[in-house]
């Protein structure tokens, strides 16, 4: 049948396996999953909708109003005469009115647009911050994920060798050249990894579970790190990644922005006191039927005017007074958290800089570590097969060649987290330093 070779062709690329998930495949996934994000993108929007509001207090305000009413008039004088009759009236009454006002001189309005303006000003930070936390949490969680894969790997292979030692142990016991004591230390060596591998499959599943609730993507097959040369970051200087994030920090000029708010918020009281000149302009009609009418059909009266319009507040009970001296310690208080601001963004520089120095010294270090390892562990069985090592020799060589391994590993992801952080102190932390980062990622079989 045609089918048959379809349902294979669709069968085989179903058993084709997926693509691991990198860095920043999972950045688009948790753009698309996590509420933070979609709450700063909302926020962004009502954010920019505070310059629409601004520049509305300086543009005209034109104001349409209409009435209609039935009136009934009753005259009952005392001593009627022919000019005082008595008498009753009754009549519909329209009118309308446009109306027009431009603020010529309103500092107030001018303080408050500005004002406006730096809060629009404000939501961009604020989501471009957010934003970075979230690559942040969202790299903290994927490189956790691969550590504890990695300690799983690691306690499954170390399981795998302390059972061959067991074996062995066992076998020289039995043909009289090893100790009671060597089986005993192999065995306790056995079973600790084998507890140890059961706690390393639980912090995965828990690890697991939180790159799912920041990706959406459930038991995703991870992209781990290749085996590159850590660079120090460039330039190598902390002075200038100093100057860098003392410029370019989003937690900087979050503050910043706030208190230039919180001044204008000062400005804005002060002015209040300040006169207010608008142009006004207006024209309307009225119209009178029946009895109310003169002639007894419709009597029309209409008004147009323009002209300036000056207001000055002279007393208004202590409030304006009050709130000035409000917006004075407000200010003062956001001045004193920018200053906060700065000093924690300089030691998260710092702390980020030497991270990454440290980071790069630190995985050369355990690389070399790590071939001494490995010579040491091989030398080691050796010697126990000539007569020269002991058991506990074989085991302490062992389980330090994968203390070692697991050390390396995580000494790179901790090399690449504080790269991100050092480019998120600076405020340059975006989709481009993922791709980077995204380098030292590759393919993996593991789904641990």
């Amino acid at each position: 049948m045609k089918l048959k070779p379809l349902f294979l062709a669709f069968a085989t690329l179903l058993a084709l396996p997926a693509s691991a998930l990198d860095l920043v495949g999972a950045w688009q996934a948790a753009k698309q999953h996590d509420p933070s994000y979609s709450a700063a993108r909302q926020a962004l929007l009502a954010g920019k909708e505070k310059a629409v509001q601004g520049r509305a207090l300086l543009l005209p305000q034109v104001e349409l109003a209409a009435g209609a009413s039935h009136v009934r008039q009753e005259n009952d004088p005392g001593v009627p005469t022919l000019t005082n009759p008595r008498a009753n009236t009754s009549g519909d009454t329209y009118r309308y009115a446009l109306s027009l006002t431009q603020p010529l001189f309103r500092m107030d309005a001018f303080v408050a647009a500005d004002q406006l303006g730096k809060q629009s000003d404000l939501s961009e930070v604020q989501f471009r911050l957010t934003e970075q936390q979230l690559m942040l949490k969202l790299s903290l969680a994927y490189f956790e994920v691969l550590a504890a894969q990695e300690k799983v790997t690691l306690a499954v292979a170390q399981l795998e060798a302390f059972s061959q030692q067991l074996a062995q142990a066992q076998k020289s016991f039995e043909v009289g050249v090893a100790t009671i004591t060597d089986v005993n230390e192999a065995k306790a060596r056995y079973d600790a990894t084998t507890a140890a591998e059961i706690v390393a499959r639980n912090e995965l599943a828990v690890k697991q579970n939180a790159l799912r609730l920041i990706t959406g993507e459930a038991n995703a097959r991870l992209a781990t790190i290749a085996d590159r040369e850590p660079l120090p970051p460039q330039p190598n200087v902390l002075d200038e990644w100093l100057s860098r994030s003392g410029k370019g920090s989003l937690e900087l000029q979050a503050q910043q922005l706030n208190l230039a708010i919180a001044g204008r918020e000062i400005d804005r009281y002060r002015t209040e006191y300040s006169p207010t000149l608008d142009l006004v302009a207006s024209y309307g009609n009225n119209y009178q039927r029946e009895d109310l009418s003169r002639n007894g059909g419709t009597d029309r009266s209409g008004q147009a005017l323009v002209g300036v319009q000056l207001s000055i507040p002279l007393f208004t009970g202590g409030r304006m007074s009050s709130q000035y001296r409000e917006s004075v310690a407000n200010r003062d208080q956001q001045a004193d958290r920018l200053e906060a601001t700065r000093r924690d963004v300089e030691q998260a520089t710092t702390q980020s800089f030497l991270g990454v120095t440290a980071g790069a010294a630190q995985i050369r270090a355990l690389q070399q570590s790590l071939v001494s390892s490995q010579s040491l562990l091989e030398s080691t069985k050796l010697g126990y097969e000539v007569g020269v090592s002991t058991m506990v020799d074989v085991l302490n060589a062992n389980q330090r060649y994968y203390e070692t391994r697991y050390q390396l590993v995580v000494a790179k992801y901790t090399y690449l987290y504080a790269g991100l952080q050092l480019a998120a102190a600076t405020g340059a932390l975006d989709e481009s330093v993922l791709q980077k980062v995204n380098g030292w990622l590759i393919e993996s079989a593991n789904t641990q």
